[in-house]
């Protein structure tokens, strides 16, 4: 396994945490935030520049290269829209295409970035084999363990199930709706728990991800009876 192969994954998940850490804003001041954005966007770029040959000739075919390329197309559609907005809204990085007032452009922004976390999530969950691949790798693991499978699928049911709690605490479908909420977060008291919160979410969706991808490749092998 390459080393780029590995960068490639890693910067994979810092792009997720910078998702989520821009969640964060009233953690950090508007400098930070945008900072952050402007970090996320960069990676953005480099997955799609390290990815462009799967992009072009994808590898997969029938329903899981439709599932791949849907997921796709809705991540490069929602990062486009964040984008746009972020420009409009941007008060210290960007001030010169900024709009004065743009209201709606916030909503829109945050509402965007809810869903861009929830689809990329997917998109992990349905790149979680080369993740398992490359921590194999790093770990030195050659041989299969039913304990080990059995463990690591507890940890992940675990995970998905604090996903649940977390998506009711952190009012995660109502943002979704772009419904208006009252949970002001006390970072103050629980700024970790914020992020743990969140990153169980995302393990919740990667979970789905990886499952309905595992379900539609079974579904590829079944042939009817005749």
């Amino acid at each position: 396994m390459s080393t780029v192969f590995r960068l490639r994954i890693l910067l994979d998940f810092i792009a997720i945490a910078l998702l989520v850490a821009c969640l964060a804003y009233w953690w950090q001041d508007n400098l930070v935030h945008e900072l952050l954005g402007t970090a996320l966007f960069v990676l953005i770029i480099a997955h799609n520049v390290f990815n462009r040959r799967w992009l072009g000739t994808p590898k997969v075919k029938g329903r899981q290269r439709v599932l791949n390329s849907f997921v796709i197309i809705c991540v490069a559609t929602l990062m486009t829209v964040m984008l746009v907005t972020s420009l409009l809204i941007s008060r210290d990085l960007y001030p010169f295409t900024a709009l004065r007032g743009a209201f709606a452009v916030r909503e829109i922004h945050m509402f965007v970035a809810y869903w861009t976390l929830l689809v990329i999530s997917l998109h992990l969950g349905t790149r979680w084999s080369s993740v398992m691949s490359v921590a194999r790798t790093i770990f030195g693991i050659t041989s299969r363990n039913a304990a080990r499978a059995v463990a690591l699928r507890g940890l992940a049911a675990a995970v998905a199930f604090w996903g649940v709690i977390s998506s009711f605490e952190m009012a995660f479908g109502s943002k979704l709706m772009l419904t208006y909420t009252l949970d002001m977060w006390d970072f103050n008291e629980a700024a970790l728990r914020f992020f743990v919160n969140y990153a169980s979410i995302v393990g919740l969706y990667a979970a789905v991800g990886h499952y309905v991808l595992m379900f539609v490749r079974a579904r590829k092998h079944i042939r009817p009876d005749r």
